[in-house]
């Protein structure tokens, strides 16, 4: 867990032009202080973001999900 990141898409808001969400990248997921002794983090790769941009993703990701699990067309050409 000490070499694995996460990012998380938290939406708030709903609309194409008006919605917002946070966009957080966390890495490593566990903190490690012996290779980054001030914070336990990298902060080249620990980011977080708040805008419209997240809000797009989140949708696109959500509108992906359901059709994977819908089975439509070419669902397994979708990535996990």
């Amino acid at each position: 867990m000490a070499q694995m990141g996460a990012a998380c898409i938290a939406s708030a808001g709903n609309g194409i032009f008006s919605g917002t969400a946070v966009s957080m990248t966390v890495y490593p997921i566990v903190p490690d202080y012996k290779e980054y002794p001030k914070w336990g983090r990298s902060l080249t790769y620990t980011t977080g973001e708040i805008g419209l941009a997240g809000h797009w993703i989140k949708m696109i990701l959500h509108y992906m999900f359901m059709y994977k699990a819908k089975c439509k067309p070419g669902w397994w050409l979708i990535p996990e």
